[in-house]
């Protein structure tokens, strides 16, 4: 088995493998726009994000696994420094053959290579069930955590599955002016960021990526953005990659929620994607993400009311570099404390 690593997506387009993983990324089980070429194309401008392809390979030529992360960073100077983790959505994509666990074992270690002294720990945040791969991630020295999510089938019994609550939030928002519509200019995005920004600063207490994710959102073709608008200002909104008019996805989504008598923005904005879908033949929305089931979270519970199916596909985690790991931590305390 041989494997090929690729970090920009000019370099993947011009290869021998390009077609052969074009194929693979589109009908492998679990294909999803995380581990596609598109988010190579995607990602690979916004700063903060370097992201990094393996393509395993049969020594027939046949494509047998893949494996696409991206190494991620807040800020500059130490602080980048002491953020940088390896994160991988949804991956890796491995063909259902009798050697899929030597598959999934070769991408690991090769990624495990290529992150060492780039990245001081690594996380894959699972779309779906990988089970089946736990013993190739144990073995490889990751462990396993459960983590929540919600997915949403997008059919004509959607509307249906909405909680009272949420379809009562949405039937009144709309009829107080709101109005749920897509960027018209660059104002538009950064007005939405710097909704998201007042959030993560003083409720999240989280970094939050450079605006240059957000414009990317906008401008590619593989992404939607949602904003909810009242009076012609922007209160609310929702951005996302979409895969193959199958998949929506929420990455980001904020509101400024109770200011407006009858508005609730980040409800508009969660069901903007799903009506979307409705709308194009899209099968399913994916909120990315629900927190430890063994922890409190209030976002878990606004989401659990869009109707969507709750699942544990988890997490498997990796640190590299121990005492660069536990000074970040401790930085992101104090960085909570202090916002």
């Amino acid at each position: 088995m041989q494997t090929f690593l690729y970090t920009q997506y000019n370099q993947l387009e011009n290869s021998d493998h390009f077609a052969a993983f074009q194929k693979f990324a589109a009908q492998a089980p679990n294909a999803n726009f995380f581990q596609s070429p598109e988010f190579l194309k995607f990602i690979e401008p916004v700063r903060g994000y370097k992201p990094f392809l393996l393509i395993a390979l049969s020594d027939s030529g046949e494509v047998k696994g893949s494996l696409l992360g991206v190494i991620q960073s807040d800020g500059g100077g130490v602080k980048s420094w002491l953020s940088r983790r390896l994160i991988v959505w949804g991956g890796p994509i491995v063909a259902a053959s009798a050697d899929r666990q030597a598959v999934t074992k070769t991408l690991l270690q090769e990624m495990k290579k290529y992150a060492r002294g780039s990245a001081i720990f690594i996380e894959f945040r699972n779309f779906f069930d990988c089970s089946e791969l736990k013993d190739a991630f144990a073995a490889s020295g990751f462990h396993f955590r459960p983590h929540l999510n919600y997915i949403v089938k997008i059919d004509g019994e959607a509307a249906g599955r909405l909680s009272s609550n949420r379809r009562r939030q949405i039937k009144t928002s709309l009829a107080a002016g709101a109005v749920v519509t897509e960027p018209e200019s660059e104002a538009d995005v950064v007005a939405f960021y710097q909704l998201l920004k007042k959030l993560y600063t003083e409720k999240v207490k989280k970094p939050l990526p450079s605006i240059d994710l957000f414009m990317q959102f906008w401008k590619s073709p593989s992404s939607k953005t949602f904003l909810v608008k009242y009076e012609g200002k922007v209160v609310g909104g929702s951005v996302g990659p979409i895969h193959r008019n199958q998949v929506l996805y929420q990455w980001y989504v904020c509101g400024d929620n109770g200011v407006i008598k009858g508005v609730h923005p980040s409800v508009l904005a969660s069901w903007a994607p799903i009506e979307y879908g409705l709308k194009h033949g899209y099968q399913y929305f994916d909120f990315m993400g629900a927190g430890r089931p063994e922890e409190d979270y209030g976002v878990r519970e606004f989401k659990a009311r869009f109707g969507g199916d709750e699942v544990c596909f988890g997490r498997f985690e990796m640190v590299l570099n121990q005492p660069l790991y536990r000074v970040g931590k401790l930085g992101l305390k104090v960085y909570q404390t202090i916002r």
